[in-house]
């Protein structure tokens, strides 16, 4: 068997593994943990805590680095760019990436501009709890009926108002306002 047929067979163990649900659920609760690490971080924290948040994120960086490059490498970049929620997830990842590597500089006899910079990339890490809404079936049925209905809430609000500001002529006409 030629190097070929090794990638291909490779391909379709790693397309089996990538599309299990024990690896999608295994990505969903680094999400969550890595949630809860993001939640963990606040104002003059100890050394201590900086040093571990700064390590786990670190670790979950690479995890989803992982699981990007296994799905790419699976599925293809043609279907990987065919869910919308791919797109969050690799975006997420490169702003990752760009941070990993600002981090390095100013780690390394960076300016403080550099390290602000880093700041700023650190909150675009908390689109990755968007991820969660793809495990979530019930969530985005829940999140469509809501956009669906959205026209109606406004509609709803303008009727309310009007009738606020009618009942506020009226009192001012009852009450010699």
């Amino acid at each position: 068997m030629g190097w070929l047929g090794r990638f291909k067979k490779s391909r379709c163990l790693l397309k089996y593994i990538a599309k299990s649900k024990t690896f999608d659920n295994l990505m969903t609760l680094c999400v969550l943990l890595n949630t809860v690490v993001m939640g963990m971080e606040q104002y003059n924290m100890s050394p201590e805590l900086i040093e571990f948040t700064t390590v786990a994120n670190d670790w979950f960086t690479w995890i989803f680095i992982g699981e990007m490059t296994a799905k790419l490498l699976a599925i293809g970049p043609k279907k990987y760019l065919g869910d919308k929620m791919n797109w969050l997830d690799g975006a997420v990842v490169i702003i990752s990436i760009i941070e990993l590597v600002m981090t390095g500089l100013s780690g390394s006899g960076g300016n403080l501009s550099a390290f602000r910079t880093v700041r700023v990339f650190r909150t675009f890490r908390v689109l990755r709890v968007a991820r969660l809404l793809r495990a979530l079936k019930s969530m985005r049925v829940i999140i469509g009926v809501v956009a669906a209905s959205a026209e109606s809430f406004v509609y709803i609000t303008v009727l309310l108002f009007v009738f606020v500001f009618i009942y506020t002529l009226l009192g001012m006409q009852t009450f010699g306002g």
